[in-house]
Order: structure tokens, then sequence, then C-alpha cells
């Protein structure tokens, strides 16, 4: 269960919380037809960093915890 409507209170109180972002692709090589991952010691292409990340566990605990078998 969640907060109904929690979400689209949350984003126009702030706004600035849902953001646009580049995603660098991984690079393919044409010579040898290899996929070249991201180098991720590079900086972020957005060219945000960011301090935290927050994760919805909601969907991943409740069927752990209420089992649809039992």
């Amino acid at each position: 269960m969640g907060v109904p409507a929690f979400f689209r209170w949350l984003c126009r109180k702030y706004p600035s919380i849902v953001l646009q972002c580049a995603e660098e692709k991984p690079k393919k090589n044409t010579v040898t037809n290899e996929t070249m991952p991201v180098d991720t010691s590079q900086p972020n292409p957005n060219g945000i960093e960011f301090d935290n990340l927050y994760l919805d566990m909601n969907g991943i605990i409740h069927p752990c915890t209420h089992p649809e078998d039992r």
C-alpha cells in the first residue's frame, strides 16, 4: 500500500525533484564489433552529481511478506 497521490503532491511541492537525465550508452567498436562498456570513472554526463539515492522498495517487500500462493 502506498500513500494515494503522494508522488503528485511531492512533485508539485518540489518540482526540481524530477529531472530529465542523459544516459551514456555503451559504444560499439566498428573494427572488432565488440561493445565497449561505459567508463563509470568519468563525471556524470548530466552535469549533476547526486548525494542520495532513494528507492521505493514496496514493490519488492510486499510480495515477499504477502505471497499469492498462501
